[in-house]
């Protein structure tokens, strides 16, 4: 069967699918779980640990790659076969290789609300009839799967009006990093992934266009700030309720207490893998930027140091 029936074939079974779990079915079931962070935050470990302690499903690498346009369908077939235990807690800039480690969902995303840049802007709501299919998505899967599904993209930040409106059910956890620790690791991811610290990785604000014209180390720095503005002023339009935050230095620092709380907040009764998630490590650092641009950053975010108050963190490592 070629690639085209497939998808006809996965279309059938996912509308088999919603059909069989009903309209309204799922109204009683857990919502989605939208972890929110920008770049360099904390928020693919925070994920990992989520689903690996909690056992929660979660769009993988073959779900992703494979049934984008049916995710219902991936999802319901890769759970039976779901090792939590092997759930890697380590990561290359968001992405872990293997079929079934957890996904940034990149491509499910796209399929529902497309891409393009300024993303604040232009994928900050739903396609065209995509959000019908959204919702009929997440109810069939918390029916399905009586818990629920964990998701992490950064594109997600930009988007949480658009998701707390069709959504009512879905919880929001926005993982924060001090200001000047997030921006030196950004800034090395741009080195690693870019080979150049003037471009960009992931989403971007809406006003990109007047960052770019910035020296890169404000750029970066920028560009933190922007998505905490975005996730604040979101989560002034929702229910407290629906809304928690937590920060990485607490993650790394305390990191049961820190899941144990967030847990509590979602009402995830059952720490069922905990122990296995609780060494956390940093994967990257941002030592390996030059005492140059260390300095240009850190003493950029000391010059706002008012402005950007809300945003700090401070360690030793900042």
């Amino acid at each position: 069967m070629n690639s085209a029936g497939c998808d006809d074939m996965f279309s059938v079974l996912e509308e088999e699918m919603f059909s069989l779990v009903g309209e309204g079915a799922g109204a009683a079931a857990p919502g989605p779980i939208f972890i929110l962070g920008a770049p360099r935050t904390g928020s693919t470990i925070l994920y990992q640990m989520l689903v690996a302690g909690y056992e929660l499903p979660y769009i993988s690498n073959a779900t992703n790659g494979m049934f984008a346009e049916t995710p219902i369908v991936g999802l319901s077939l890769q759970a039976p076969w779901t090792r939590f235990d092997r759930i890697l807690a380590r990561s290359a800039y968001g992405k872990v290789e293997g079929a079934m480690q957890p996904s940034e969902g990149s491509a499910v995303m796209r399929r529902w609300f497309g891409g393009g840049h300024p993303s604040e802007i232009v994928s900050s709501e739903p396609l065209p009839s995509a959000a019908a299919h959204m919702q009929s998505t997440f109810a069939a899967a918390s029916a399905l799967l009586g818990k629920p599904v964990v998701i992490k993209n950064a594109w997600n930040c930009f988007r949480v009006v658009a998701l707390g409106r069709l959504l009512p059910q879905a919880s929001f956890v926005w993982i924060r990093r001090d200001i000047a620790a997030s921006a030196l690791s950004d800034l090395a991811a741009r080195y690693a992934t870019k080979n150049d610290p003037n471009e960009w990785n992931s989403a971007t604000p809406r006003n990109i266009e007047d960052l770019r014209k910035r020296p890169y180390w404000e750029q970066v720095v920028e560009n933190q700030f922007e998505f905490s503005r975005a996730i604040s002023e979101a989560f002034a339009a929702l229910p407290s309720a629906r809304c928690t935050e937590l920060w990485y230095e607490d993650l790394c620092a305390r990191p049961a207490e820190t899941l144990g709380l967030l847990a509590a907040h979602l009402s995830l009764q059952e720490d069922v893998g905990i122990r296995r998630v609780l060494d956390v490590q940093e994967g990257e650092r941002a030592s390996r930027l030059s005492p140059e641009d260390r300095s240009r950053v850190l003493d950029y975010v000391s010059s706002q140091q008012e402005r950007l108050a809300s945003c700090r963190r401070e360690t030793a490592d900042a």
